[in-house]
């Protein structure tokens, strides 16, 4: 029960996830690049197909990141703007000279 009002308790960063996606990505590209190189050094020829699975796979996944970072930006700043304006509106309204 501790551990449950203690993880309540914590403030989320937003964005958090996304970033520790994008570290792991970025290292099993690298860790798959390392561990293909010893493949090619030992057996002579690479697993053409897998690799090209793998980085397909990555890429697509970067993508879908990219895509859904964007269109929370997007949808952010069109609500912000439209705060902005009733906001905004309500104040000059009020201070219209006659």
């Amino acid at each position: 029960m501790y551990r449950i009002a203690e993880r309540a308790a914590k403030k989320k960063v937003p964005g958090q996830f996304m970033n520790r996606v994008v570290i792991i990505m970025i290292l099993a590209a690298f860790i798959f690049t390392v561990a293909m190189i010893i493949v090619f050094i030992r057996v002579g020829s690479e697993p053409s197909t897998l690799i090209e699975n793998v980085f397909r796979f990555l890429s697509v996944e970067g993508g879908a990141l990219a895509l859904i970072k964007s269109v929370k930006t997007v949808t952010k700043q069109r609500s912000n703007d439209e705060s902005e304006y009733n906001n905004g509106g309500e104040t000059e309204q009020g201070n219209t000279e006659v």
